[in-house]
C-alpha cells in the first residue's frame, strides 16, 4: 500500500508570467506586468492572468495551453490553428 502526499507550491503571478514568456516564443511580451490572478469559477484547475503590456495592440484575450512538452497559444482573432508546439528543453517530470 502506498501513501499519497500533497505539497503546496507558492509562486507569484509575475514568476508564472515569466515562465509563460519563455514557453510561448514571443506571444507574451517580456515587459508584461501581472495586474490580477483569476480563477475559473467552474473549473478550479484553470487560472488566468490579467496582464498589461504596452506591446499589445489587440485587446482580445490570449489563451495559452500547456501539456507536458507541448504549448499552444490562440485568441479569438487568430486562425483556427489547433497545432501544439513541442519544446525540447522542457524539464522532465520527476
Amino acid at each position: 500500500m502506498t501513501q499519497e502526499f500533497t505539497k503546496e507550491y507558492e509562486f507569484s503571478g509575475q514568476d508564472l508570467l515569466q515562465l509563460l514568456v519563455h514557453y510561448t516564443d514571443g506571444a507574451i511580451p517580456l515587459n508584461g506586468e501581472v495586474r490580477e490572478i483569476l480563477i475559473h469559477p467552474a473549473m478550479d484547475r484553470k487560472i488566468g492572468l490579467l496582464v498589461r503590456s504596452e506591446e499589445w495592440q489587440d485587446p482580445e484575450p490570449l489563451f495559452v495551453g500547456y501539456d507536458g512538452k507541448r504549448t499552444r497559444t490562440w485568441s479569438k482573432n487568430s486562425p483556427n490553428d489547433d497545432s501544439w508546439i513541442e519544446r525540447n528543453e522542457t524539464p522532465r517530470r520527476q
